[in-house]
């Protein structure tokens, strides 16, 4: 939902400003590579060099989530409006060998790469940017809470897998004491 945050104040809809519009695609790259940066080198070259979508499916979602919530950010879109991006980003970090500060952290270079655009100078008015950042700050927030759910999720799944295991495990040891109780007996 635009215009919409969890919370008792409301966000008013706004376009994204003309010099914002401006550097977006150059804000965008760089959060890009920025992001793709935290993986190791070869993981990193793939993620960036490969554009098929199913070549690469989740370099295609890090890109597609990515621009969605930096065109949110900029376009006022509430944090909770940008869920499902933020999803999508997220649930790939959640899966992978990353810190909780790592798998977040990308979001606050946002802030970073706005306030010192590709030729150094802010990409935001000194008006816009307190804006933009505190915009950012709650989707960080709400980051985190995605990051905790999709864990939890990680979690349940591995405790069932390790439930399944144990249950085989002790139905063939329970199977065997009966086959050797079987062939004991056995005169």
């Amino acid at each position: 939902m635009r215009g919409r945050d969890c919370g008792p104040q409301r966000w008013k809809v706004r376009m994204i400003p003309e010099e914002l519009e401006r550097s977006r695609d150059a804000v965008l790259d760089r959060w890009i590579e920025s992001v793709m940066s935290a993986y190791p080198e070869e993981t990193a070259k793939f993620l960036c060099k490969q554009v098929d979508r199913f070549a690469n499916p989740v370099g295609a979602s890090l890109r597609e989530g990515l621009a969605e919530l930096l065109d949110g950010v900029l376009g006022g879109t509430a944090a909770s409006g940008l869920d499902p991006a933020l999803d999508r980003v997220i649930r790939i970090r959640a899966v992978q060998d990353m810190t909780p500060a790592v798998a977040v952290g990308f979001l606050f270079d946002l802030k970073r790469l706005l306030r010192e655009g590709p030729d150094g100078a802010p990409v935001a008015s000194a008006q816009v940017l307190p804006v933009l950042e505190d915009s950012i700050d709650r989707l960080a927030l709400r980051a985190f809470e995605v990051y905790v759910s999709c864990r939890e999720q990680v979690w349940a799944i591995r405790n069932a897998e390790v439930k399944n295991l144990s249950v085989g495990i002790m139905e063939r040891v329970a199977a065997w004491r009966a086959q050797r109780e079987t062939s004991d007996n056995t005169p």
